[in-house]
């Protein structure tokens, strides 16, 4: 039952892929999905913030002018450089990357709003925190930083060496107090 259906998924994929085999029908598709991907994520992000273009401007350093063009799908002369102001601005990353079509279509299959607001740093921060009691497992944050670096491990380590520190000098606080208190109502 199970080869039967991985067999179907597969015959359905090598149907689908078939019509990008003509080269002006995959380049322009795939020019068509990128033009209208950056803009309506952009547009996206800056409604999850709440933004006018002019804020947006403000907030990435940018024009009002850039987030109008940026916005419209039928531009295309967007840089790298734009889109990391924009990235920075809005604490974001961005990801530019050559992919297979198989994973161009898994990835840009979801054009909803909330497939296209990314949490800031801030928010991804936060819920790793939430999630771990106070103490960030790298593994847990992203399963992709899991074969992160020595160097970065231990950066997250030390956090979490100095989150647990701060609980044992808040406790060893609290008991100091709590012994001076007792001292106090014995004179």
């Amino acid at each position: 039952m199970q080869i039967q259906r991985r067999q179907k998924l597969v015959i359905a994929l090598a149907e689908t892929l078939k019509r990008y085999l003509d080269k002006d029908y995959r380049d322009g598709y795939v020019q068509t999905r990128v033009r209208a991907g950056v803009a309506y994520q952009i547009k996206a992000l800056r409604r999850k913030f709440g933004l006018s273009q002019s804020e947006m401007a403000q907030r990435t350093e940018k024009k009002q002018s850039v987030i109008s063009r940026l916005e419209n799908t039928e531009y295309g002369k967007v840089t790298v450089q734009t889109l990391l102001d924009i990235a920075s601005g809005l604490d974001v990353a961005l990801l530019v990357q050559f992919v297979s079509y198989p994973d161009f279509l898994k990835r840009t299959a979801d054009m909803s709003d909330k497939a296209l607001q990314p949490d800031t740093i801030h928010e991804s921060f936060n819920a790793a925190r939430r999630d771990n009691s106070q103490t960030i497992d790298y593994r847990k944050f992203n399963p992709v930083l899991s074969p992160m670096s020595a160097q970065v491990r231990n950066i997250f380590d030390n956090q979490n060496q100095n989150v647990r520190q701060l609980g044992l000098v808040e406790s060893q606080r609290n008991q100091i107090g709590a012994n001076d208190h007792k001292q106090e109502l014995r004179q």
